[in-house]
């Protein structure tokens, strides 16, 4: 006799979680909502060269004001691409930013920092930086590095040339970064290309992304267009989005953020690809609301984490990557605000396919670091991957011969079966606290924060495992 396998017919699926936001009609219609603000309102260009491009391709100019007419918004989105592949500083692949491939990080530029001995909120300085470029090295659901801290303690012009040199010197993976002006990001490049080895090697293996911006509503700087052509005479792909608050800078409606942010960030495409075809760019940005209350800014507020969402959507709709926030919070310590607002945001980004989702970590508002809290971020995002990984459905997972065998009655704790799938079908946290009452007590009754804190200083004591090569410091050192 032979055995027939049992396969099933029509047959499907699901290996993950999906959450979809929009509909096709529904996105069609913030597509065309965002040609109707470029060809009617268009953009402020304050940078001659992309002024004289946009008139040469076809876009009514006048008092620098460029409107753009849909069929150059529909070719500038054909051309970019649709992946851009990073690398880390040692040139392997690091991350491919495509649809559904989501990556984590941290935020850059904190003016305050919660010392992480003793708790007192003070101006950030550049160890800060190093600290936070080496737990993110050593954290395994960290992807990119980003410098979590404005250093107060160098000169003030070369703040920006500090930041880098401290995450370059101290972590390998890739690094998204600021840069004041022209001048001092050409200066970040020669520092990124003596860590890759050289021009060439950073051309054809980036390892860095900028961070640009333009000023909402509407306006696309001199300064942030300079850096962002810089950037592409080089290779190295730019994240160009602004950063909104809602109701103040733009309209109130979710909606609306939606339509204005993604003009500014599309425009920019516009820009770059009459520049040079393929160039690298990265849409999506920082959608937060305003309370009307305090003027603060939300980050973490259930109606951010809806933007994004959206945001997310629309870039798998123009097949470009995006980049958007999460695990950040208005709470000004690492409390249970912190942690709701830093966990829902991370959940949604995965389960709606982000690509790069910064500023993890960040509380006040965006204002004030605290490195214990990216150490429970890291455990945050490892819950929120675990989810988005889905459940999976086998003849090994459904366990049923298992079942049969203990019967009623019985027990599965030494079934070969659990020992098979435990360590994966149960997520295991690093900090959080799972023991009962008595045993926690007995260990010293310590919360998550304190755990986190530990978790810091271990790592930290560790130092840092994966510096350049001494020649590369040196040169790096040279250029401050």
């Amino acid at each position: 006799m032979f055995e027939i396998a049992a396969y099933r017919s029509n047959h499907n699926q699901q290996l993950s979680p999906q959450l979809v936001w929009f509909s096709s009609s529904q996105l069609e219609e913030i597509h065309s909502a965002t040609v109707d603000v470029l060809e009617r309102a268009g953009v402020r260009v304050d940078h001659d060269e992309s002024l004289q491009l946009l008139k040469d391709a076809g876009c009514l100019v006048k008092d620098r004001v460029a409107k753009i007419p849909g069929w150059l918004v529909d070719e500038a989105i054909r051309v970019a691409p649709s992946k851009i592949n990073i690398y880390n500083r040692e040139g392997l692949p690091a991350m491919s930013l495509e649809a559904n491939k989501t990556y984590y990080g941290a935020g850059s530029d904190l003016p305050f920092h919660l010392d992480f001995e003793s708790g007192e909120r003070r101006n950030s300085v550049k160890q800060d930086v190093i600290n936070a470029a080496r737990l993110i090295e050593k954290l395994p659901n960290f992807d990119f590095s980003m410098s979590y801290g404005i250093p107060t303690d160098v000169p003030a012009a070369k703040g920006d040339l500090h930041q880098f040199a401290a995450q370059v010197q101290n972590c390998s993976k890739p690094i998204i970064f600021t840069s004041f002006d022209e001048n001092n990001l050409k200066t970040i490049i020669d520092m990124a290309a003596a860590a890759a080895g050289s021009h060439e090697d950073l051309r054809d293996r980036p390892f860095i992304i900028l961070y640009d911006e333009p000023i909402s509503p509407l306006i696309h700087t001199r300064d942030g267009l300079a850096k962002m052509f810089t950037c592409l005479e080089y290779g190295i792909p730019v994240i160009y989005t602004p950063g909104v608050v809602a109701g103040g800078t733009c309209p109130v409606t979710k909606a609306g953020t939606i339509v204005q942010m993604n003009a500014e960030s599309i425009s920019a495409v516009v820009i770059a690809q009459l520049k040079k075809k393929g160039s690298p760019i990265i849409i999506g940005g920082g959608a937060t609301p305003m309370d009307m209350k305090t003027t603060a800014t939300l980050y973490g507020s259930p109606d951010a984490v809806m933007n994004y969402c959206a945001m997310t959507e629309l870039s798998r709709f123009y097949n470009l990557p995006n980049f958007t926030e999460a695990g950040c919070s208005n709470a000004p310590l690492p409390d249970a605000q912190a942690g709701m607002e830093a966990a829902i945001g991370l959940l949604m980004n995965q389960l709606c396919g982000a690509n790069l989702v910064h500023d993890v970590g960040y509380l006040d508002g965006g204002k004030t670091g605290s490195l214990p809290f990216l150490v429970m971020c890291d455990d945050f995002i490892s819950a929120a991957r675990y989810v988005g990984a889905g459940t999976a459905v086998n003849s090994d997972t459904l366990g049923t011969d298992t079942i049969v065998e203990v019967g009623p009655s019985g027990h599965f704790m030494a079934e070969e079966h659990t020992m098979k799938h435990f360590r994966t079908e149960i997520w295991a946290s690093t900090v959080f606290n799972r023991m009962m009452y008595q045993n926690w007590e007995e260990m010293g009754s310590k919360d998550t924060l304190e755990l986190a804190r530990e978790k810091t200083v271990a790592i930290l004591k560790e130092g840092s495992v994966n510096t350049p090569a001494g020649t590369v410091i040196e040169k790096i050192n040279a250029m401050l």
